[in-house]
Order: C-alpha cells, then sequence, then structure tokens
C-alpha cells in the first residue's frame, strides 16, 4: 500500500475572511475585499498542500455558502427556498433548496465550484459535491411523485455539471453521501429499495466520464453498506472511521478506500503517529486494495488553525505509514 493524503469539501475560513464577510453583510465592506481575501485564503490553502506534497488539490470551496449552494444554483427547477435547516448534527447550517419543478442545467462559471486560476496546472484538481441521494434528502420536494424520477433527474444534472468541470480541467470529484449511513432524520432505516435507487444515481451520475471518482459517506456506520458501495464504477469509497467500526471488517477489493480519519467536527488536532498506526491497524482490514488519508467530512466546522494542523498531520501520516512497513 501506498497511501496519499487529499482534503475535500469547504476548509474553515480565516479569521479575517469572516470577520470581512460579517461585515460586509452590515454594508461596512464592499464585496472586492471579500472576493480578494477569498484568494488569499485559497492561495494559503494551495500553498499548505504544495508544501506538505499533496497531489491532488482542493481550492477550499472558500466562497461557497453552504455544501449545495453552487449545485442549486447552477439548476432550473431548484432555487435556494428561504428556510435555513441544520447540517446534520453541527453548528452550522445551510438553505434549504426547493424543487419546484423539472430538475436541469442553465449556464454556469466554473469558477463557481473551483478556482482553477488559482491552482497549480502540475497538480489533480478536486471538487467535492454533495451526491444525488444527500441532495435529494435534504431538498423540499414539491414536484415529483417518483423518487427515481428524482434521483434520476439529479443525477443527470450532476453528470452534466461534471462535464462541464471536467472540460475546465479538474480530474477528481468527490460524491459525498452521509444521508446513506446518517439517518436520525427518518423514522426507519434504509430500505433496500431506497438504497438501489440511490445506488442507480451515483452510477448514472458517473456513467462515461473519464474522471476520477469517489463516493464519500460520513457522520454514521457504513458496515452494511459497505458491500454495496464497492460495487460501484467509482475508484474510491470513503467512510468515517469514527462512526465505523473496522474491526468488524474484512474488504477485498482493488478499489481504495478512503479513511475519514481525522474527525471534522473535532477541535483536538490528530497527531500523525496516531493516525499513522491506525491506517495501519485498518490497512490489515484490506485486502488488494489501497487506501488514502482524508477529513472524515468537511473540516469547515473547526478553527482554520485548527484545520492546517489537521491537514498537514494527514501527509505527514502517509510518510509514517511508509517509514513503518
Amino acid at each position: 500500500m501506498s497511501p496519499k493524503a487529499q482534503l475535500g469539501g469547504i476548509y474553515p475560513r480565516s479569521e479575517q475572511l469572516i470577520e470581512l464577510t460579517r461585515s460586509y453583510d452590515r454594508s461596512k465592506t464592499d464585496l472586492d475585499t471579500v472576493k480578494r481575501h477569498v484568494e488569499t485564503d485559497t492561495l494559503e490553502l494551495v500553498k499548505l498542500q504544495d508544501d506538505s506534497g499533496f497531489e491532488t488539490f482542493s481550492d477550499g470551496a472558500f466562497a461557497w455558502q453552504d455544501q449545495l449552494r453552487p449545485v442549486v444554483e447552477s439548476l432550473d427547477g431548484v432555487t435556494t427556498g428561504t428556510r435555513y435547516d441544520r447540517w446534520f448534527d453541527t453548528n452550522t447550517f445551510y438553505k434549504k433548496p426547493t424543487i419546484a419543478g423539472k430538475i436541469g442545467v442553465h449556464a454556469f462559471e466554473p469558477k463557481n465550484f473551483i478556482r482553477t486560476d488559482l491552482l497549480p496546472r502540475t497538480k489533480g484538481w478536486k471538487v467535492t459535491l454533495p451526491g444525488p441521494y444527500t441532495f435529494s434528502e435534504l431538498s423540499e420536494n414539491l414536484n415529483y411523485t417518483s423518487q427515481s424520477d428524482l434521483l434520476s433527474d439529479i443525477a443527470a444534472a450532476e453528470r452534466e455539471i461534471i462535464k462541464r468541470l471536467k472540460d475546465a480541467g479538474v480530474s477528481r470529484f468527490q460524491l459525498s453521501e452521509p444521508c446513506l449511513v446518517y439517518r436520525p432524520y427518518r423514522e426507519q432505516a434504509l430500505g433496500r429499495h431506497e438504497l438501489d435507487n440511490a445506488l442507480a444515481a451515483l452510477r448514472e451520475t458517473v456513467d462515461g466520464i473519464q474522471a476520477k471518482f469517489s463516493v464519500h459517506t460520513y457522520f454514521g456506520d457504513a458496515t452494511t453498506i459497505l458491500p454495496d458501495l464497492l460495487k460501484l464504477p467509482v475508484d474510491t469509497i470513503g467512510i468515517d472511521l469514527f462512526e465505523t467500526d473496522y474491526s468488524k471488517l474484512k474488504i477485498e477489493t482493488t478499489k481504495k478506500l478512503a479513511l475519514g480519519i481525522i474527525d471534522g467536527r473535532e477541535s483536538n488536532a490528530e497527531n500523525p503517529e496516531w493516525i499513522a498506526e491506525t491506517a495501519t491497524r485498518v490497512s490489515k482490514h484490506i485486502i488488494g486494495g489501497d487506501i488514502v488519508l482524508v477529513p472524515n467530512s468537511d473540516l469547515k466546522f473547526v478553527p482554520r488553525r485548527v484545520a492546517d494542523v489537521k491537514a498537514r498531520a494527514l501527509a505527514d501520516a502517509t510518510r509514517l505509514f511508509e517509514e513503518a512497513r
């Protein structure tokens, strides 16, 4: 095994950018000043990843208001609505999308999703999107009577977004599907029919696109659905190690397993030695595949200085893992 480290999702804004954003909301700072500091934060994260030896770069999505918004703003038939809902069991919120018509994709700027102008051309670029099932679960559906039709149209729309982002130079996409494993908002466990619909939507999303894909679950135990996820036509499957008991797993696969090995909701930073030792223990349960070290979720829930320590620790842990073998 030769593990790599990757980031994904929304990275926390610096204290300066947070303050500027608040000042802008109070009409005390102009938008150009905020945009300039978004670029500063992005370039700082690029340098951190470069200095740490990352091979695939995330731009941190510092301009994203929440994990769904850029997708929503690229779609026909969907609006941001007026309701704010809690993002799972974190202290952050998102604007709940309202699906009021047939879903399609209209013209959008790739820079709404990723700042390719600020990323190095010599590295691979990664964008994180909500998976179709999670997008549907976190939206208010006022139009579709069939779940399979809803998921199919979301998948088709996300596939079109991905194709356009690939044309802009993005080579890796993470489809985040926490709703497959986090379900306290639903009275029943995920049933076979619903899981099959979700898996079909994921297959439709990636169909025919020559790019690297990962499907990442978090905030819940992926044990029971992992065999199904490993059959998807993607190269990487991600699990949250803080929720999934890997000691009960025996995984035979040719895919990569993305280990959510640092906690995006915990402000105490994991040290590289602990990460490497844990990754070594998990690797003994994997036959044939490789591992990737990743945060279990977006790091936006912790302060920037903590996220920076966690990100560097991920990269350092990959080297310690190699040295111990």
